[in-house]
């Protein structure tokens, strides 16, 4: 895991992923931090204002870069002091959520963006969803005003699918550097032993209160609340966009609480 993506989006929200993505790459010892501001051509929504202030989209841009020219100096130092360290680039381009998947978003080996809000424009919306579903990549989703380290405690919720085995895959990243690492497996089920060689995770059972996948979703949450994790680890929306819509699932519910960082992968 060399190469991530930050997606950047709410102004008050750029400082905490920031901060968590140089925590990241600090973790897998990376190597590349590309950070995106993806402008919408007018298309695409591009008169749309970003978030609650109405500025325009080419203020929005230039905010954020003085945001992240203010990090980059205090988390690296000035630029002669960071010629031996992460490589880190600034991307502010007019373009559409095709563009973006297939430019930046496939080549990164980790993607690193806040949990969908009520403030996205439909550009944003769009964009976070074409991550989750097209990438194939890892997604680490930050909450709001995420102040804490987060892959000291890992908590990974197993289930064998596809996409929770691609999930567990790209947390192994993570997991040496873990001080606690627990796994729910479901009942009467074992762990495969491919699935986390060479880790010694603790089983946790699930209490679940209730039916639906509501239930499930406010489950997890709580014993991640409990075990005080700090990395929920999940397969994300195994039965496809369209099934979700119309049944609901716990990723969606996940999403909708934004308490924990989580680590998706559809």
């Amino acid at each position: 895991m060399q190469r991530c993506l930050v997606i950047l989006n709410q102004p008050d929200q750029a400082d905490v992923l920031l901060h968590m993505a140089a925590q990241v790459m600090a973790r897998v010892n990376g190597s590349r931090m590309d950070v995106l501001a993806a402008r919408a051509p007018v298309e695409d929504g591009g008169g749309e204002p970003e978030g609650a202030t109405g500025t325009s989209q080419k203020d929005w841009a230039e905010g954020l870069h003085v945001t992240y020219r203010t990090w980059l100096v205090k988390q690296y130092g000035a630029p002669a002091n960071r010629l031996d360290r992460l490589e880190v680039n600034w991307l502010d381009p007019v373009i559409t959520v095709d563009g973006v998947v297939s430019a930046f978003a496939r080549d990164a080996d980790i993607l690193i963006m806040g949990f969908p809000g009520p403030k996205d424009s439909a550009h944003k919306r769009q964009l976070a969803q074409a991550l989750v579903f097209r990438t194939g990549q890892p997604v680490l989703l930050v909450p709001p005003f995420w102040d804490r380290p987060s892959g000291d405690h890992v908590l990974l919720a197993w289930k064998e699918t596809g996409c929770c085995r691609r999930a567990f895959e790209a947390a192994a990243a993570f997991l040496p550097g873990a001080r606690e690492i627990d796994v729910i497996v479901p009942p009467g089920q074992a762990l495969p032993p491919d699935v986390l060689p060479g880790f010694s995770a603790t089983r946790r059972e699930l209490a679940v209160h209730g039916g639906g996948k509501a239930a499930i979703g406010q489950a997890l949450l709580d014993t991640a609340h409990n075990l005080h994790a700090d990395m929920l680890v999940m397969g994300g929306y195994e039965h496809g966009m369209l099934y979700s819509r119309l049944m609901g699932s716990v990723t969606d519910y996940i999403l909708a609480h934004p308490e924990i960082p989580v680590l998706l992968r559809h």
